[in-house]
């Protein structure tokens, strides 16, 4: 109950601090201008997830102390480290930064915390022996892409902040040891939608979206660690509709030439909106969807299939993009013959 207790402050005083974070951005000229890669049609601060790591990283430090635990130090150490993340975040926000300047305080962070996250690919079976170091680069790699992939979803409004709400909420009951963590981090991305919801008011950043990219990627990993092979597939899930789309476009645009880092508006999520869709029904459809397919993964993981409940979520993925690309050509043809 005072761990519940706690998120509803940490709710309540990142919701009240909404409309001061929106000044401090316009203050210090963190104001995305519109362009022709832009979701929003008027010119919206960014750099609002500040106030996320001001917020949780204290109250959570606090709940780790108190509550003890095996995972304890991985968790400090988590915490701690993802202010770094916040804070290179930050700076890029204010002057866009040298991709591999950016990459030199992530993976770095990431690397910090491997150190002390329990192994990891133990859980699985015992015929496949993994050496530790393989273990730890296929784990940087991972990690550091998730921190990044969770920054270029952030592009419609409350998208990446609802996103966290249902990853963090689904790590408290999947692993209900990183609850107290979990449902902070949840709390304070719900409180944020009050000015980051559609129409947002204020953008998350770099600052925002590289630090939620980054806890929640810990928290994931340290679910795995935690439990046993069956865990890894509804934890799987649970980032599955952003990491299936950036993963995707990652591809295709390397296929086409182009430059991984080069800002773009071709995710799935972009071409959805294209389709004539608003961001509210955009967030809305990525919720039911996360919900339906998590629904389906605890189902299966309950029955002893976890791995069934992964399989259905990719297909149903497949299925999405399918149906985005069918419309796509349906508009074009219908173009093309007036």
């Amino acid at each position: 109950m005072v761990v519940f207790g706690m998120a509803l402050v940490v709710m309540a005083v990142v919701a009240a601090l909404g409309p001061w974070v929106v000044g401090v951005c316009r203050q210090r000229g963190l104001v995305a201008a519109v362009t022709s890669r832009s979701s929003h049609r008027v010119p919206t601060p960014h750099g609002g997830g500040f106030v996320l790591p001001l917020v949780v990283v204290p109250v959570a430090l606090g709940l780790v102390m108190w509550e003890g635990g095996t995972s304890a130090v991985f968790l400090k150490v988590l915490l701690l480290a993802s202010l770094l993340v916040a804070f290179i975040g930050w700076r890029d926000d204010h002057a866009e930064l040298d991709p591999q300047l950016r990459l030199a305080v992530h993976l770095p962070a990431v690397g910090l915390a491997l150190a002390f996250l329990p192994p990891v690919f133990d859980v699985l079976p015992q015929q496949w022996v993994v050496p530790w170091w393989v273990e730890k680069v296929v784990l940087l790699l991972a990690w550091g892409w998730f921190v990044n992939l969770y920054n270029f979803m952030d592009g419609a409004d409350g998208l990446a902040s609802t996103e966290a709400v249902f990853i963090a909420l689904g790590v408290a009951l999947c692993v209900p040891a990183l609850a107290p963590v979990a449902v902070v981090v949840a709390a304070a991305a719900a409180g944020l939608l009050r000015v980051n919801g559609p129409k947002a008011r204020v953008f998350l950043g770099d600052v925002g979206s590289t630090w939620l990219g980054y806890v929640l990627g810990g928290l994931l990993l340290l679910g795995c660690a935690e439990n046993t092979w069956q865990i890894v597939w509804p934890l799987a899930v649970l980032p599955l509709v952003f990491c299936f789309d950036a993963t995707t476009t990652l591809v295709r645009r390397m296929a086409e030439g182009h430059r991984p880092w080069v800002p773009h508006k071709t995710f799935w999520f972009h071409r959805f909106l294209g389709l004539g869709y608003s961001h509210g029904q955009l967030v809305a459809a990525v919720a039911g969807l996360n919900v339906a397919l998590f629904g389906v993964a605890w189902v299966a993981w309950q029955q002893g299939w976890p791995e069934v409940g992964f399989g259905i979520g990719l297909l149903a993925m497949v299925v999405i993009v399918c149906y985005i690309r069918a419309i796509e050509r349906g508009i074009h043809h219908g173009k093309s013959k007036r």
